[in-house]
């Protein structure tokens, strides 16, 4: 049975999963979260937030900018209100391999991707995409 939502519940209804937004979303044994993009200045935003359910996940986080600046952006991951990951750009446009990061994703988890512009009070656009495969423990 395919899952959705946050917290691992069957997909019975036969939703659609698509979407963006701020959760994650199952298909089958996959996850994905996409926040579409979220403008960020020097208060750290949150991109994506979700609690997972009784699975683990394999996956990789993609942060990029979709403003052509040369700000700085900070990128963290967070389980459980503790930084796990965190990542500094160095100013301009980041090809998004370059922001990639793999992560396992532990059951029973509150997961945060933030965003944060280092350099001043300037806004930009920001976005994530979180991809990963699901083990059930």
């Amino acid at each position: 049975m395919a899952l959705v939502g946050g917290g691992g519940a069957g997909n019975v209804a036969g939703s659609n999963p698509s979407g963006v937004g701020s959760s994650i979303n199952y298909i089958g044994n996959h996850a994905y979260a996409t926040s579409g993009i979220v403008v960020v200045g020097n208060s750290e935003i949150s991109l994506c937030d979700f609690t997972t359910g009784s699975e683990y996940i394999v996956g990789t986080a993609m942060f990029s900018s979709g403003t052509d600046a040369s700000d700085n952006y900070q990128y963290s991951i967070e389980f459980n209100g503790s930084v796990v990951d965190r990542y500094h750009t160095n100013g301009g446009v980041v090809a998004p391999d370059r922001v990639n990061r793999q992560i396992l994703i532990p059951p029973y988890t509150h997961v945060q991707f933030t965003a944060l512009n280092t350099t001043d009070t300037s806004t930009g656009n920001q976005q994530l995409f979180f991809q990963g495969r699901v083990y059930h423990a």
